[in-house]
């Protein structure tokens, strides 16, 4: 994987990335919170890149059930 960043913003812990990966030609989102923990990357339609960007938690992927 090849990734670059795109975008980066930090706010309270709170660390949101944007990468594009050149190999896959994939839009992929990082999320990190670093006061709960809790953390998830997922791959967004292009088209809608810059939305998860400013609202990652509308792409938080889905949790499996147990």
């Amino acid at each position: 994987m090849d990734l670059v960043e795109l975008a980066e913003r930090r706010s309270n812990g709170l660390v949101v990335r944007l990468l594009w990966d050149r190999d896959g030609d994939r839009t992929i989102l990082r999320y990190r919170d670093g006061l709960t923990g809790e953390a998830f990357v997922t791959e967004v339609p292009k088209p809608e890149a810059l939305a998860a960007f400013h609202h990652p938690n509308v792409y938080r992927p889905l949790e499996k059930a147990a």
